[in-house]
């Protein structure tokens, strides 16, 4: 008689994939660090923390964090790829040159995180804090910002693509000396910002908004009745 599906035995290399990746979780668990010049790969980090750690060349691929906690940590090296931060504290860490590529990062908090020099690609905020976090240098293409709040983070010589601010509260942000190509700020509270208008290029704004950056250019503008 034939076996049912249940009775099959599971393939070699999905259970080869199953114990490296239970291995790996609890491995980091139990040492509750990250070790330098490692690569994870489908990883799930959950309900935990490892504040004010300093690494090295750390990556992962494919894999979550979930409701962690990694304020103050500082990884030089960080690359993040295709994987996913869901509400996590990430308030003041320090990822100066990071690469993040392929991933998405919802209702978390990067409050006063250090991004200098990074590069995103291909990556979606949604619902995080960002506000006063320094991404001086940075350079962004094909990144969505929806529904965060960025109030006094620094830009100051970014260079944007393709990068959408929906929704979003930029009260205060310093784009001075960005590039921006293709650049949507429609919807976004951008009161206070600080921007180079020479180093525009297609960027979109709602009626609203035009009415402040002519403001910033010396223009006046008012109703004509004939």
């Amino acid at each position: 008689m034939a076996k049912s599906e249940r009775d099959k035995p599971r393939p070699l290399r999905t259970k080869k994939i199953a114990f490296w990746a239970v291995f790996w979780y609890y491995l980091i668990m139990s040492t509750n660090y990250f070790k330098s010049d490692t690569k994870y790969k489908k990883i799930v980090i959950k309900n935990t923390g490892a504040e004010a750690q300093i690494q090295n060349n750390v990556e992962f691929e494919e894999s979550l964090f979930s409701n962690v906690n990694f304020a103050k940590v500082k990884i030089s090296g960080f690359i993040f790829i295709n994987s996913k931060i869901e509400k996590s504290n990430l308030s003041n860490i320090d990822l100066e040159g990071c690469y993040l590529k392929d991933g998405i990062v919802l209702d978390s908090k990067f409050t006063g995180a250090n991004f200098v020099d990074g590069e995103f690609k291909n990556i979606k905020f949604n619902k995080s804090k960002m506000d006063l976090s320094c991404l001086r240098f940075a350079c962004f293409n094909n990144v969505v910002f929806d529904d965060c709040v960025l109030a006094g983070a620094d830009f100051q010589g970014a260079k944007l693509k393709n990068t959408s601010f929906i929704n979003c509260d930029l009260k205060d942000v310093d784009f001075s000396q960005a590039s921006f190509s293709r650049v949507d700020f429609s919807g976004s509270n951008i009161s206070g910002i600080k921007i180079d208008i020479s180093n525009f290029k297609e960027l979109t704004i709602d009626y609203s908004q035009a009415v402040y950056i002519a403001s910033l250019l010396g223009l006046n503008i008012k109703l004509y009745e004939k």
